[in-house]
Formats: structure tokens, sequence, C-alpha cells
């Protein structure tokens, strides 16, 4: 039997990560533990903090969201404890994802950030992925970092306006 529930978490965790073959986002697997009613968002993030800090997960962070990989120690982890999550929770996370699968996939195919150049210069960077492929990658230069917030919130919003808009310009 599981020693504690918190242990639970960690492993639905990586059970979650290795159950796909890309990263996953905080929100992603959150949205499920906290939607099921497992606990509550802080033990989430110290479940996640802890799996960091025990080198079983790897994060990768932007302006706004962190994502989470499965490293090979923590593929380790989950086969010599894969028993102490129930069938019934590994359905869960399995038919959570198939639901879920479009909106995941839009959410990491449609990606922004911006980093700081120096005073009064950021670079934001946009980008719309398909597996593997770019499919189309915006950079620009702002003024400052509210602009580029407003840049990357805009890019989530529009960005199917934008690409279109490049590709019937760039094509004519």
């Amino acid at each position: 039997m599981i020693s504690t529930p918190h242990t639970l978490f960690k492993l639905m965790i990586l059970y979650f990560l290795d159950s796909v073959e890309f990263a996953l986002s905080n929100a992603i697997i959150s949205d499920y533990i906290l939607g099921a009613g497992y606990t509550d968002y802080f033990n989430i993030q110290k479940s996640f903090s802890e799996l960091e800090d025990e080198s079983l997960i790897v994060s990768a962070s932007t302006h706004k969201t962190t994502y989470y990989n499965i490293t090979d120690d923590g593929r380790k982890t989950l086969a010599c404890f894969h028993y102490e999550i129930s069938k019934d929770i590994k359905n869960e996370i399995k038919d959570y994802l198939k639901e879920h699968f479009s909106e995941i996939i839009e959410s990491l195919s449609v990606v922004s950030d911006y980093t700081r150049i120096r005073t009064n210069e950021y670079f934001v960077t946009c980008k719309i992925t398909e597996r593997d492929s770019v499919l189309a990658s915006l950079g620009l230069t702002v003024p400052d970092e509210e602009t580029a917030r407003l840049a990357c919130r805009n890019w989530a919003v529009h960005n199917n306006d934008i690409y279109s808009y490049l590709i019937k310009t760039l094509l004519k």
C-alpha cells in the first residue's frame, strides 16, 4: 500500500508524463488532479518541486507556463512503483488525455515567450508547431515588458489570423 497520499500524487504526475511523448504543462496535470478532487493546488506544486529536486522530472519555463518531461530515472521509478496507482486512476488519466488531446496539442503547438535584451528592449518569439515541424516562427523587438506580454497574449488569441495573413501575403 502507498505510504502517503503525497506519494500517490507524485506517481500520478510521473504516470501522466510517461503517457505522452511531449512535455506537459503544470496547468494540464494540475487541472486533472484538482478536477478529480485528489488534493489541493499546494500539494500538487509541492509534488512537482520534489520530483524535480529528485531529478525524476525536468522543467522548462516560459514567461507564463512551466512544462515538464519525465527523466529516465523518473521512468525507472514509475516502473518500480506503477502498481501503487490503481487501475481506476490509470484509466482516468488515460481518459482525461484522450478527452483533452486536441486542447493539449493546440496549447503546446501555439507558443510565445519573451526575453529581455537590454533596458527598454525585449525580444518576443511566437511559434506555431505541428508535431516536430515549425509551421511559423515570428520574432520581434518591443520597447518594454508590458508590450512583450501583450504581444504574447495576442499571439495566443490571433495566431490563426496572423498565420493566414502571412501565408496569403507571402505566397501570392
